[in-house]
């Protein structure tokens, strides 16, 4: 990794930033997170940093920007898809184009586990990710997850079914 980076909760003004890293990047993410779309607006950024602060009050969802030096914005990772009676959740992340290939969402996803076994009982975080999502399995691997199979249809992207890879951390 060219410069250290580090994971925080959103902030209200990281709206435009994270617009920014969206809309650079979707070409590279779009294919993998529908959200990231061309008809992607602020509106939608908006709309989602406004989500954050009350799904970490209730727990729900523990969303972090990605930056590099100076506070640049270089992505997004996060928690979500509780199942507190399992202890599991699932660990999210993406780059934008310009900090891929740099070691940032690897050094996230390890910044990442930290933080949830220090914070929370989970005790197993899971990485989901489309078989044909390279770069993904690629991270998940670096970031020390263990692959544990490929789960049939799992994921529905762009209205098509796709078998993904599953891999896990454990605490």
């Amino acid at each position: 990794m060219s410069s250290p980076i580090t994971i925080r909760p959103y902030r209200a003004t990281d709206v435009d930033s994270i617009y920014e890293a969206a809309r650079e990047s979707i070409a590279e993410i779009g294919p993998w997170m529908p959200w990231c779309h061309g008809g992607y607006s602020r509106d939608d950024t908006v709309a989602w940093v406004d989500s954050r602060s009350a799904a970490w009050e209730s727990a729900t969802d523990f969303s972090f920007v990605i930056e590099g030096e100076g506070a640049c914005l270089l992505g997004c990772c996060g928690l979500n898809r509780f199942d507190r009676p399992n202890g599991t959740a699932n660990l999210g992340y993406w780059v934008r184009t310009t900090a891929t290939r740099q070691g940032v969402a690897t050094g996230a996803v390890g910044m990442l586990r930290a933080w949830a076994f220090a914070n929370t009982d989970f005790h197993r975080l899971e990485i989901l990710s489309a078989v044909d999502n390279v770069a993904s399995q690629r991270v998940a691997r670096k970031s020390g997850a263990e692959f544990e199979g490929v789960l049939k249809q799992r994921l529905i992207l762009h209205g098509r079914r796709h078998d993904a890879a599953l891999f896990s951390l454990l605490r």
